[in-house]
């Protein structure tokens, strides 16, 4: 249990800044400080305690210098959740190397080691700079790399008291094992972390391929059939003088695909917000008997070419706490779907039962009904394949899986229970209050 809750600290340290708007590289980024941050906290402690261990020359300086190195760090987090990103980035690659320096200039030398750390900082602001950034990336690359070729061919050795143990050179040598052992270590982790985000980013890059690809798809297929339509009957008004049945009967079709069109719109639109995160919530209370009104108005043409019969048991003013916008499409959404898969001449019962703490709204139809995998598709947030209506609808595969997800945003439950060629039940449970 501790080492799960350590866990869950040092996630909240490392996403500190970290927003949902960022992109992945952005987020990597500021990760990445975090990470030498919290490193540089640990190892500025560890080494201001073994060199006072071991008696290394003006250790008290250099404790004044590790606990301000330590302090300037700590900040650093605090300018990355303060979202000052760029200041942050400058601080960490100038901050890490003043220990080091000091190390080097007043107490081991170059005895020990501890300039080796200078190759290591030289590839940090490889990791934590964009392109854009790459004056930092050469000023910190070349002037780490000068002060390792300094202390490396023009430094001076240590000069140790006798009698302390650091004078021991065994214990120097120790001391210069663990300096390399350290920048391998750091390298490793640092290079790890960064490959696993550049693996994440490779995934939401085929994930948005995939994405993008459906778009495409949705936009040549699915809206192709309506548009199609309407454009046959604009180009029959217009070319002809038709008697008002003829007319009546061109204006039922351009209406139905309209709202076909506008439904594959609205999904469409509303998949992408929230596979992208930014569909913004607005929780209010809102009546549900008049939105389950209004979307059966907007779809009665729909449901009367098919002959299907209505059936409400829907108390009047019945409120919800939710999203009146979001709600209101999933209805359309639920309602249309029992439309284009219930067979002709058929009843659509729509029910509302109240409890205390919800309402639960219940949508049957009968119709051809939804398979196993398919329910666990959407229960699953995966899209699943263009399925067809009874009379040969298309549907986007869309519908319910972003019924699904804004349901979900809300606090709200839905429940499928569906038979092959018997027909789909649809529970969903809204809450009346916070």
């Amino acid at each position: 249990m501790k080492v799960g809750l350590g866990k869950l600290r040092l996630r909240t340290v490392l996403n500190l800044g970290v927003r949902k708007q960022m992109d992945l590289q952005t987020s990597v980024r500021v990760q990445l400080v975090n990470l030498i941050a919290v490193l540089g906290i640990v190892s500025n402690f560890q080494y201001s305690v073994l060199f006072t261990y071991v008696n290394a020359p003006n250790f008290w300086i250099m404790n004044g210098i590790h606990f301000s190195v330590i302090i300037t760090l700590v900040y650093i987090l605090y300018l990355n959740y303060k979202e000052k990103y760029s200041l942050a980035r400058i601080i960490t690659v100038v901050t890490i190397t003043i220990p080091v320096f000091f190390a080097c200039v007043i107490s081991f030398g170059n005895s020990s080691g501890f300039y080796y750390y200078f190759l290591v900082f030289a590839l940090s602001p490889f990791v934590i700079f964009s392109y854009e950034e790459k004056f930092w990336i050469l000023f910190v690359f070349l002037y780490n790399n000068l002060l390792y070729v300094w202390f490396e061919f023009f430094g001076s050795p240590g000069v140790f008291a006798e009698g302390t143990l650091i004078y021991d050179e065994s214990v120097q040598e120790l001391f210069r094992v663990n300096s390399v052992v350290s920048c391998l270590f750091f390298v490793a982790l640092i290079m790890f972390y960064f490959l696993r985000n550049t693996n994440r980013i490779q995934k939401e890059m085929i994930r948005t391929n995939a994405h993008k690809d459906r778009i495409f798809s949705i936009l040549a297929h699915d809206l192709k059939g309506p548009i199609g339509t309407m454009n046959s009957f604009l180009g029959f008004l217009t070319e002809t003088t038709p008697d008002k049945d003829e007319l009546i009967v061109a204006l039922k079709e351009l209406k139905k695909s309209t709202n076909q069109s506008y439904l594959v719109l609205e999904n469409l639109l509303d998949w992408v917000r929230s596979e992208s995160k930014k569909i913004p919530i607005n929780l209010d209370s809102v009546n549900l008997s008049k939105m389950i009104q209004n979307a059966k108005e907007i779809l009665n043409l729909q449901a009367s070419d098919k002959g299907i019969q209505w059936e409400l048991q829907v108390p009047a003013n019945v409120f919800v706490h939710c999203d009146e916008r979001m709600i209101s499409t999933v209805i359309r959404n639920l309602f249309s779907n029992a439309i284009k898969f219930s067979f002709p001449n058929a009843k659509i019962n729509v029910a509302v039962i109240q409890d205390p703490n919800f309402v639960e709204l219940i949508i049957s139809d009968s119709g051809i009904g939804m398979s196993v995998e398919q329910i666990q598709q959407i229960y699953a947030g995966k899209p699943f394949p263009t399925t067809f209506g009874t009379q040969g609808e298309k549907g986007t595969g869309l519908g319910l899986l972003v019924c699904s997800e804004m349901l979900k945003n809300q606090g709200c439950m839905m429940t499928l229970t569906s038979s092959p060629n018997i027909g789909t039940k649809i529970r969903i449970q809204i809450p009346t209050s916070l």
